[in-house]
């Protein structure tokens, strides 16, 4: 699957490391409701875009009369479902937080020419799709669409009458061509192979045909296809990434982006008489009026801020200031400060340690090294049991078998692989030879951080128990960003955002994956066909069964040695923000948008 794309490439490490490098520049002018009425009229399409539709060779795009939508008698609406959210949550406030990824190089929607981590807060969890997943019970929801209709191969969509983009236009079924179409010149094909045709039919049907009926459908429509306001893509052409790579594209979102500190401080407003504020499902969500995302790499400056006041929650991966810098700030702050660990049953981002098959083709030592890295002692000591070891690539998703154990550490069957991978003497300092008195030596690409330099402590002197030699090589993101690229890796520690709905195989481990994104570099005829087996699930069961064999692959080819799942995420928050008794959604709590703020001031 290749839903979110653009996002699912980009690697999660950016979350322990990189600070800001750019200077302030001036603030972007927000939107003020006086513009929004002014822009609340049409926008034109380009001149000539029923041609260049027509000329698109990727996908096949077609418009059509409202008249000539096939006449269907089975729709689907909002099911019945618990609230998201909380009945008891407050509209308004300001949510104060801090952001330790780097600030975005651009505000591009699609086709950023490198990977930006902040667009997941910036786009994914803020526009609307056509239709999405309900966090607890995973039940379809409207989104865009108000209703739909999965005949076969074909899911059609009838678009929400009231849905507006931030800027006050109106959304258009033909925004969805327009999209799509955009996307393909800016380079990302993404939807290519999973969509075969979109029809648009007047101003608020789609039918969208794929090549077959696949189980998911319409989540995987959903994620795929992405509107696109014509009057903010008037200008779109060759040149898109640098014309636009300031400018702030309307959302279909409550939030728009309003502020710019270049560098420090990114502020979203509310969109005034949001579209679906009232709607079921989102009645009880997007409550505050203005987030601030402050980006701070300090985090010793963060715990102090937090505990002067100044950022309202702080969600951290790090254990060891979970246990002294949380507790003294909880201690010292009288009650205006609370502790919450969540567990989540959510799909969770692989982190782990990829394996170049191309620059390591021999299987046996690639066995050999998966079971000479004790990735249970690493999850032990560096989480302190506020994580758990991940059992496979892809966890967390409904209805998959996962294993009971993942590859775990074993000296002997590390040496027995070694040997016969042809490492057969030990050499004075207890590192394997080969014959010719060749090392057994590898090399493990990551970035520095306190969490991930004590990671390969450990797994140095694991891997030397077993007659490896694993040298460190600590480089910068961009430098370890150009080397994935080249393939010029041998390990790297590496994770990325999790597919949805699916787990991502396609684009990690199919042999058409893009060398330049996948770490992996795997040419398997078995991979290919379970991964197209999974694409081709009608049913829950075929769809297990697929993704079973596709992780069974992963593990016989030593490509991957899975680390930890973040499925437990520790908040500290200050007595005026609230989370809900219930909650269930992604591991960064504030971006469910699901959080509110007290009237009172804190």
């Amino acid at each position: 699957m290749k839903i979110l794309r653009h996002i699912a490439t980009v690697s999660v490490l950016l979350l322990f490391l990189y600070g800001m490098a750019q200077l302030a520049q001036p603030s972007s002018p927000p939107e003020t409701e006086e513009t929004m009425e002014r822009l609340m009229p049409q926008a034109p399409y380009p001149q000539h875009f029923e041609r260049d539709l027509q000329a698109c060779r990727e996908i096949c795009i077609r418009l059509h009369p409202a008249e000539d939508l096939p006449t269907l008698d089975l729709w689907q609406s909002y099911p019945s479902a618990p609230p998201i959210g909380s009945p008891q949550a407050h509209k308004g406030g300001t949510l104060r937080l801090s952001s330790p990824g780097p600030f975005p190089a651009n505000f591009l929607a699609f086709g950023s020419p490198s990977p930006q981590f902040f667009h997941y807060n910036l786009f994914e969890r803020i526009d609307i799709p056509l239709l999405r997943e309900h966090p607890a019970t995973g039940q379809i929801l409207p989104g865009l669409a108000e209703k739909w209709s999965m005949q076969s191969n074909i899911l059609y969509l009838r678009l929400h009458p009231q849905a507006r983009y931030s800027n006050g236009r109106p959304l258009r079924a033909r925004d969805f061509a327009l999209g799509l179409l955009l996307r393909l010149r800016a380079g990302d094909k993404s939807a290519v192979g999973h969509i075969r045709e979109l029809h648009v039919y007047g101003d608020e049907f789609l039918a969208v045909v794929l090549p077959r009926a696949t189980y998911g459908a319409e989540l995987l429509v959903s994620g795929l296809l992405k509107p696109a306001e014509p009057g903010f893509y008037a200008d779109f052409g060759g040149n898109y990434a640098e014309v636009y790579a300031r400018r702030i594209p309307p959302t279909t979102g409550a939030y728009t982006l309003s502020e710019v500190q270049w560098g420090r401080l990114l502020v979203l407003r509310k969109v005034p008489r949001w579209w679906a504020a009232d709607l079921p499902g989102f009645r009880h969500t997007h409550n505050p009026d203005r987030i601030e995302h402050h980006f701070l790499n300090d985090e010793a400056q963060t715990w102090e801020l937090f505990s002067a006041g100044k950022i309202d929650l702080l969600q951290t991966r790090n254990v060891l200031a979970w246990e002294s810098r949380a507790v003294e700030a909880e201690q010292s702050a009288g009650g205006k400060i609370h502790l919450r660990t969540l567990r989540l049953t959510r799909p969770v981002p692989p982190y782990g340690i990829a394996l170049n098959a191309e620059a390591l083709p021999d299987i046996e030592l690639r066995r050999g090294i998966l079971q000479a890295l004790d990735m249970d002692k690493v999850t032990l000591q560096l989480f302190r049991g506020y994580a758990e070891r991940l059992p496979q690539f892809a966890a967390g998703y409904h209805n998959m078998h996962e294993p009971d154990k993942p590859v775990y550490y074993s000296p002997e069957a590390a040496r027995s692989a070694f040997a016969r991978a042809g490492y057969c003497r030990t050499g004075g300092d207890g590192i394997l030879l080969r014959e010719n008195g060749t090392r057994l030596r590898v090399r493990l690409s990551y970035t520095p951080s306190d969490k991930l330099n004590q990671l390969v402590s450990i797994l140095v002197q694991s891997a030397a128990a077993c007659g490896l030699e694993l040298v460190p090589e600590p480089l910068p993101w961009q430098n370890i960003s150009r080397r994935l690229r080249e393939g010029r890796h041998e390990l790297i520690f590496w994770a990325a955002m999790p597919g949805f709905p699916h787990p991502d195989y396609r684009h990690w481990f199919h042999s058409g994956a893009q060398e330049a994104e996948s770490p992996f570099r795997l040419r398997n005829k078995e991979m290919d066909a379970a991964i197209q087996a999974m694409e081709n699930a009608t049913n829950r069961g075929e769809w297990a069964t697929a993704c079973s064999r596709a992780e069974a692959l992963i593990r016989q080819q030593a490509v991957w040695l899975p680390g930890w799942m973040e499925n437990h995420a520790n908040v500290a928050y200050r007595n005026h923000v609230h989370i809900p008794e219930d909650y269930a959604g992604p591991y960064d709590v504030a971006e469910s948008h699901q959080l509110w703020i007290s009237p009172e001031e804190p």
